[in-house]
């Protein structure tokens, strides 16, 4: 039952997005970049402002 509700949740996190931060991590760690990875709350700011300059497709 546990097992069912933690694959319940990675999947709907990554249905929101709200995993895109663990993923930048990751990437940020396999990579092996030499600066320090960005704060959470830093990561956010620049996806969001990305997010304007670049609107793509995109339901609102």
């Amino acid at each position: 039952m546990v097992a069912l509700a933690k694959e319940i949740r990675r999947f709907a996190r990554g249905i929101v997005g709200s995993d895109a931060y663990d993923k930048y991590l990751h990437h940020h760690m396999v990579t092996g970049c030499e600066h320090p990875p960005m704060t959470e709350k830093e990561f956010w700011r620049a996806k969001y402002r990305d997010q304007e300059l670049n609107p793509g497709t995109r339901c609102c």
